[in-house]
Order: structure tokens, then sequence, then C-alpha cells
């Protein structure tokens, strides 16, 4: 999202008086269901209605069509209106092609690892290079962009989104979003970023396309300790504010309602003055 758009979008997030219509959310990766993930979403949004998650990973499967389109399964229960792959999986089921279908989906897309949104081992290629367990989450671990800042709902600045540990498990190694805008980085690997449509990914030839039809969303979260594919720890290690940021920056940028939170959240930061609020 450009500069230009940010006070809009700001606006709109803050003082919207009415909830967005009912939201569809597929999710795919590893974990089981009734899986954190899901409650992560229902719970931070005040619009979803029904989740799809299952192993999509391959965008021309039976499977993942009828979940996308609401066809087969999902048959006059409607078309899924936002696409997640979460962090418990198993990236190899992403590569060579496989998942390259879903850079030319025109709904919201958000990625919560590199290890699918990476360029190297042909995955997604929405940033190029790889994926790493490195950059320590002590202290004020993330530092947000001026252009992160915004949507995250913070100033510019270093943050504690995470609880303290030796490494980030899932950091991008390269900051080359393409035309996209980087959120935020940790030791200078890549956190978060975000691509209007039209931007182009930073490895159009992994990505298998030369712009995106659609928002995308790019945000990492480590799910140590490393608990498999059960999904058990994959949000446990943020803290409220980067709970809040995080699901601040979704709603911010896709038709997701976030729930609101009591006065001490992330909008009191901004100094925006008197912001009214409900609590849960």
């Amino acid at each position: 999202m450009k500069l230009k758009k940010l006070s809009l979008t700001l606006s709109l997030f803050a003082f919207a008086a009415t909830p967005a219509s009912a939201l569809v959310i597929m999710i795919s990766d590893l974990s089981p269901a009734g899986a954190p993930i899901e409650a992560w979403f229902t719970d931070n949004f005040s619009n979803v209605t029904e989740v799809r998650h299952g192993d999509f990973a391959n965008f021309s499967n039976a499977a993942s069509q009828e979940a996308l389109n609401g066809t087969g399964a999902y048959a006059g229960m409607g078309a899924a209106d936002i696409f997640v792959i979460g962090r418990s999986l198993s990236s190899g089921g992403y590569g060579s092609g496989n998942a390259d279908g879903y850079n030319s989906i025109a709904i919201p897309f958000i990625n919560m690892t590199s290890y699918t949104a990476r360029g190297a081992g042909n995955r997604l290629g929405w940033h190029d290079g790889s994926a790493g367990n490195t950059g320590s989450r002590n202290g004020e671990e993330t530092t947000v962009t001026a252009i992160g800042g915004a949507l995250l709902g913070v100033p510019a600045g270093t943050y504690d989104l995470w609880t303290d540990d030796l490494n980030f498990n899932g950091v991008g190694t390269s900051t080359n979003v393409g035309t996209g805008d980087i959120l935020a980085t940790l030791d200078g690997n890549l956190i978060a970023a975000h691509w209007d449509a039209g931007d182009a990914p930073g490895d159009t030839v992994s990505a298998g396309v030369a712009t995106f039809p659609g928002t995308r969303l790019l945000l990492n979260i480590d799910n140590e300790p490393n608990a498999g594919n059960s999904g058990a720890n994959d949000f446990t290690g943020l803290t409220a504010l980067g709970t809040q940021a995080y699901a601040g920056v979704i709603a911010a940028t896709t038709p997701l309602e976030q729930v609101p939170e009591p006065s001490t959240g992330i909008l009191g930061l901004l100094g925006l003055g008197l912001v009214l609020r409900r609590r849960r």
C-alpha cells in the first residue's frame, strides 16, 4: 500500500461504524481441525463466519478448488473470501509450481511464513532468496518501517512483538520484495511485507506471475518451541502488542474486521486523540 493511501486506510479502519459482511476464510497448513490458527482468526476478527481448513498446498487438487470456489463439498456455501497459508506445514508441498496458482487469485492472500513465500526452492516467490532460523527475538526485536507503522498501527521504530527467544524460525533472509512494501524486519531479515494489486513479487520466475491481481500480505510467525505440525505454538510467541499489530495490519489491508481491544490498544499509541472503543 502506497503512502498516499495510508491516511484513508487508517481512517476507515479506526472509525468504521458498521462491521463488514460475513466472510469465509480458507486456511492451508498441516495442523489438525480445531488447531489454534482457527481460533486466532475467529477471536480477532468479528466477521469470520466460516473457516475451511486443510492441506490445500496443491492449487490444482480437487479439494483445493472446492474450498476456494465453494463447489463440491462446499457447494452452496459460497467461494472463499480470504486465503491464508499457516505456519505448521512442509514448505515442499508449495514448491515446483504446485501452489503458484494461488498467486493468480484476486482475493486477499495472507502468508504466515517465508518458508513458502521465498523464491528459493521454487516456492511462491513473493520475495527472492530464502528463509531461515535466525535473528534474536529478545527485547525490542522488531523494526517497523514508516509504511509498516501506518499499517501495523504504531509509529516507525523498534518494538517487542515477540517473547524472548534466541532465534526466529521462519524469517525471510532477503528483503527484495519487488514493488511491494517492507513493513517490518528483525536483525535485517524480513518479518512483514505488503503488496497491492498490480505490485510485482520479488522473484517473478518462481511466482509464475509478473504482478499480483489482489492484496498479498506476508506476516511471519515463529512456531517455537517446535510442536511438529500440531500448530500448538504458532501464536504463543506473540506479545499482546504483537497480536494487536498483526490483527491490525490484516484489518487495514483486507475486509476482515478486527475485534476492538481495550483502551490500551495500539491505536492509542498513535496519539490520534479520542477514539471510540468498545470492549469485548
